[in-house]
């Protein structure tokens, strides 16, 4: 999978996964804002849809082509992460979008991936969390939301609290975009890092 690193000043690594239609800089000035100290690993999903990135096969119907995701998931697993240099002291990772929901698949097979994981306006799709894990994870969605629906990120959040007791959930006052109140809510419940 093609990346782009930034080295940083800390002892932090941000592992970043864009939304579709996004490629691997669509997520630095998030990181920037949050992490300004951190290295940053970025990656661009492997999977075109016309002139749009992914990192799996789209939704069919609403629904999730499991053998397609598990594939790119178990590839990133084997293949990408493996190879990296990961003498960290943290490790954080962020998803916007189909990004987040990539992260989710990770999640299913490695809970213990990163010490914190930030789902920026992930999805409920079909997800099986079977062993617990300590990680903290930040979802946030927007009130205004039609892509990725407040009601169902509330039902995932609670999923992900069953395994991951130090999940959070942020709502604002935005659709499906990224907004400034939203990276302030993180800030705050980051405690400003």
């Amino acid at each position: 999978m093609d990346s782009f690193f930034q080295a940083g000043t800390n002892n932090q690594l941000v592992v970043a996964f864009h939304g579709t239609g996004g490629n691997e800089y669509q997520l630095l000035t998030t990181v920037a804002e949050l992490f300004p100290a951190a290295s940053l690993l970025s990656f661009r999903g492997p999977i075109s849809e016309g002139a749009q990135r992914r990192f799996f096969a789209p939704l069919d119907n609403g629904q999730l082509d499991r053998r397609d995701f598990e594939q790119h998931v178990s590839a990133f697993l084997t293949k990408d992460w493996p190879s990296l240099e990961k003498d960290y002291q943290e490790v954080i990772f962020i998803g916007y979008s189909n990004g987040a929901n990539f992260i989710l698949g990770l999640l299913e097979q490695e809970p213990t991936l990163a010490d914190t994981v930030i789902l920026l306006h992930p999805s409920r799709l079909v997800y099986s969390f079977n062993r617990s894990s300590d990680t903290t994870i930040l979802l946030t969605v927007g009130a205004q939301d039609t892509m990725s629906l407040p009601g169902e990120v509330l039902k995932l959040s609670e999923e992900l609290k069953v395994v991951f007791p130090n999940t959070t959930l942020l709502f604002t006052d935005s659709g499906h975009e990224l907004s400034e109140q939203e990276i302030v809510a993180i800030q705050k419940q980051l405690g400003g890092n």
